[in-house]
């Protein structure tokens, strides 16, 4: 499950690269979220499971889930993406890891080795190659995506408990309307749309394999996953595969090439991801 989260989201860099170039940021997010949020409630009509909708700790949970992995990190990685280059964008959403280790280990959530240790410092020391990209200035683009990712592991914690009460559906359903009806106030409030009628006419398709590919089909899996394993696992598996795809979908279809800094920025990641996993499995033949 992990694993096919993993490939239908390596197209996630790319598309909001291309897509932040021409939409404003915070409405993509947007309207993609709410995109989500339409086929997830078509799907708990199908299984007859809205009663769960009306549980009191799946909202309370679910509202702090749509702020810490949907409302902030949009704006902050759309609007950095906005402003950077995909492959920067398909590198840095990798920092990821660095936060979940951290943060799960300081509050001894998961227990975090040596080994995890080393790897973060090797996957942490390929971010800065990537931020550093040969510049003596720091693009305001890759912090933010940088600082996006931060929230990811603190949501994936409270995902995990709301896991307990409810399914995933239901988990994915509130907060995808919640956090796209916020996004979508915001930019209407923030963003120019003086042109955005018109390109909307022509991109709506790129919103709607945004919506129902990347929020909704990888996100049930990814949540499917967190299910039966670690957090700190399924993001070390996750992302052991995930910047090959990302990179190669980057280069495919945004005819972006590498930079020097950027290919020793993502081998020295791949390190680091590769000295996570080799722990990670030995884990996971025992979780079982």
């Amino acid at each position: 499950m992990i694993l096919g989260e993993t490939l239908l989201y390596s197209f996630f860099p790319t598309i909001i690269a291309y897509s932040t170039k021409i939409l404003p940021p915070m409405l993509f997010a947007g309207l993609s979220t709410l995109t989500a949020s339409i086929t997830l409630f078509i799907y708990l009509l199908f299984k007859r499971d809205l009663k769960s909708l009306i549980n009191k700790e799946t909202i309370k949970y679910s509202v702090m889930i749509a702020m810490l992995i949907i409302i902030i990190p949009s704006i902050l990685i759309f609007t950095g993406s906005s402003k950077t280059s995909g492959i920067n964008t398909t590198i840095l959403l990798q920092s990821e890891i660095i936060f979940t280790l951290l943060i799960f280990g300081l509050f001894a959530i998961e227990k975090i080795t040596l080994k995890k240790i080393i790897g973060a410092l090797v996957v942490l020391t390929g971010t800065i190659f990537i931020v550093y990209n040969g510049n003596t200035g720091i693009n305001i683009g890759d912090l933010m995506i940088i600082a996006g990712t931060f929230f990811y592991p603190i949501g994936n914690f409270f995902s995990k408990k709301a896991l307990k009460i409810t399914s995933p559906s239901a988990i994915l359903f509130i907060r995808s309307f919640l956090g796209g009806i916020v996004l979508i106030f915001l930019s209407l409030i923030f963003e120019n749309q003086s042109t955005t009628l018109e390109k909307l006419s022509n991109y709506w398709p790129l919103i709607l394999l945004n919506g129902i590919f990347i929020y909704h089909l990888s996100i049930i899996l990814w949540y499917e996953g967190i299910k039966r394993i670690d957090i700190s696992k399924a993001v070390t598996i996750s992302i052991g595969s995930y910047p090959a795809f990302s990179l190669l979908f980057a280069i495919l279809f945004l005819k972006e090439i590498p930079t020097t800094s950027q290919l020793i920025g993502f081998i020295t990641i791949i390190l680091g991801i590769f000295i996570l996993i080799k722990k990670s499995d030995e884990s996971i033949t025992n979780c079982n």
